[in-house]
């Protein structure tokens, strides 16, 4: 997705010429001033670069890896939440009885990436390490729109649910245990989602301390002109799963008639019928004929207009980023070929205070891995320092 012709950051040790890939640091408050002065991870190396610099080739390996280490001890517990649209949305609550929680660390809400969800090798792992941690527990939101729908979240009355209900997420949580603090966090897609919750005025509570996300998709326009014209085997790859997963949850995952009816009132089925997902013109038409019309904030008179509303940024008139008034950490590596990296994007971030940066030159898309064995991820550690600061500086954030 990056153009031959984009400014790249210039690392002191790149991931093609070197085997250790170290973060560059970039922000304008007292979050990127607390985590330079006190962050012990800033300038450690992080792990072979050829585990995370081709991505398309290593996905699988990492994931068969997440399957083997994949904690066997956690319970769950769900909570099924009712939304304002009559949808509902499952949300399991993640403990480990083998580890002490501290008893004044928050809970972790986590948005997962678009192929994950809370029973997910990948997902147990990150729950895990914030278990392992002393955190109490860790809460996995299950996305409505998901082709699992049925299985992880039961019932959806309005086809997609609303582009995000973590704001009602974060109420429903709040209400029954008032007494908790929270750190949201997520990847990917799941990222999208947090920063869009941030983005909200109705994010600045004093129960939220803050977030913490990975591989998202910060400028929206640069996203969109990707599924066009990016060439990136992973990326096309990654395109067809998303495309896939809209199909499937609009089209037939409605759980009655009555639900089916609305779908066919909104969009023409025979569109979709054999429709080839690698091709470029299925995004055109999915963009158009189910985003674009049957997300409920919808409609949409174009696809731009959907990207502008749901991306941290989108052009000069579209900077949803600037509205975020908690701390959140934002985690990137610039060899992330689904990812759009542009050197501006460092600028921008920079005009609000909130945001900090840790931009590595390798690591992929959600996989930085750190060595296959024992298999690691250097996420992890820097997922958790963050989280701590986040606990700790709370008063002063």
């Amino acid at each position: 997705m990056i153009s031959k012709a984009s400014k790249r950051v210039k690392f002191d040790c790149h991931p093609i010429f070197s085997k250790w890939a170290k973060p560059n640091i970039y922000g304008s408050g007292k979050l990127f001033e607390f985590i330079k002065d006190s962050s012990k991870l800033q300038h450690r190396s992080t792990g072979p670069a050829l585990l995370t610099y081709n991505p398309s080739y290593f996905r699988e390996v990492c994931m068969r890896m997440d399957k083997v280490v994949q904690p066997k001890n956690l319970t769950y517990k769900r909570h099924i939440i009712d939304m304002p649209d009559g949808g509902k949305v499952g949300v399991d609550e993640i403990s480990n009885d083998e580890e002490l929680p501290k008893s004044d660390y928050p809970s972790l809400l986590y948005c997962t990436g678009g192929a994950d969800h809370s029973y997910t090798a990948r997902s147990k792992v990150r729950a895990n390490w914030f278990l392992e941690a002393g955190y109490p527990s860790v809460f996995i939101v299950n996305r409505r729109c998901c082709g699992r729908v049925q299985q992880y979240s039961p019932q959806i009355t309005v086809p997609y649910g609303k582009y995000n209900d973590l704001p009602e997420i974060v109420d429903y949580l709040v209400d029954i245990m008032p007494e908790r603090k929270w750190i949201l966090i997520g990847s990917c897609f799941g990222a999208q989602n947090v920063l869009d919750y941030f983005s909200q005025s109705s994010s600045n509570r004093c129960e939220v301390l803050g977030g913490i996300v990975d591989s998202f998709q910060f400028n929206g326009k640069m996203f969109l002109d990707g599924h066009y014209t990016s060439r990136v085997p992973f990326f096309q790859n990654s395109r067809k799963l998303i495309l896939n997963v809209f199909v499937d949850a609009a089209l037939n995952h409605a759980v009655n008639k009555t639900v089916y009816d609305q779908v066919s009132e909104l969009v023409d089925r025979s569109k979709f019928k054999n429709i080839n997902l690698t091709d470029k013109s299925a995004v055109k038409l999915v963009n158009e004929e189910l985003i674009c019309k049957m997300c409920p904030d919808a409609p949409f008179s174009t696809q731009e207009e959907y990207y502008a509303m749901t991306s941290p940024y989108y052009d000069e008139n579209h900077k949803n980023f600037l509205s975020i008034q908690k701390p959140l950490v934002l985690v990137y590596a610039q060899d992330d070929p689904f990812s759009s990296f542009d050197l501006e994007m460092i600028e921008i971030l920079k005009e609000n205070p909130n945001l900090c940066l840790w931009l590595y030159p390798g690591g992929g898309h959600i996989i930085f891995t750190e060595r296959l064995i024992p298999y690691s991820c250097y996420l992890k550690d820097v997922y958790l320092e963050n989280a701590e600061l986040l606990v700790r500086k709370q008063w002063e954030l």
